[in-house]
């Protein structure tokens, strides 16, 4: 079996590597330059599976070119396109996430003053209804919490490269 990813270290390529571990199953994994080629690639038969965001797949899968066997959140999504496929813990494979984030970021030094501007900016920006309704059209959740405060996502992240970090050294994985 061959399983794309949108490149080495790439959150695909991640979702490819826990896949594998949990199921016990190892696959040849085919790494692109980006989710674009590697869905071309799945739509040409090149390659058998991608494990990649709904936000990239979305289109593919409401035009019925691809199959999506199952999501990788909690719980299922609201999309319609999406809504009647089960998350991989309803499928069998208990307690498996791996979910897309996205984070807002400026160079170490920004004055803090300017930080509060960007951060405000962004909880405008994340209640905007018809940013939430494009978004959730692709099959993304927009977190609205307390992980949008810097300290908080700080925490998030730190969390994340923990969970993420023994997967990426056991399969002897790197990101450039």
């Amino acid at each position: 079996v061959n399983l794309a990813n949108a490149g080495i270290g790439s959150a695909s390529h991640l979702c490819g590597l826990i896949f594998q571990s949990e199921i016990k199953a190892e696959m040849t994994t085919v790494p692109y330059k980006g989710t674009a080629p590697a869905i071309a690639d799945l739509l040409g038969g090149q390659v058998d599976l991608l494990c990649d965001q709904t936000t990239n797949t979305t289109s593919q899968i409401e035009a019925k070119k691809v199959k999506a066997y199952a999501v990788t959140t909690p719980k299922r999504l609201s999309t319609p396109a999406l809504k009647d496929i089960p998350t991989l813990d309803e499928s069998g494979l208990k307690n498996f996430q791996v979910t897309i984030w996205h984070g807002l970021y400026a160079p170490k030094g920004t004055p803090a003053p300017v930080l509060k501007k960007l951060n405000d900016a962004l909880k405008v920006a994340l209640k905007d209804a018809d940013f939430i309704r494009k978004q959730e059209g692709l099959g993304a959740v927009v977190v609205n919490d307390k992980r949008v405060e810097p300290a908080e996502h700080k925490k998030f992240v730190q969390a994340e490269v923990a969970r993420f970090g023994p997967v990426i050294k056991a399969a002897g994985a790197y990101a450039d």
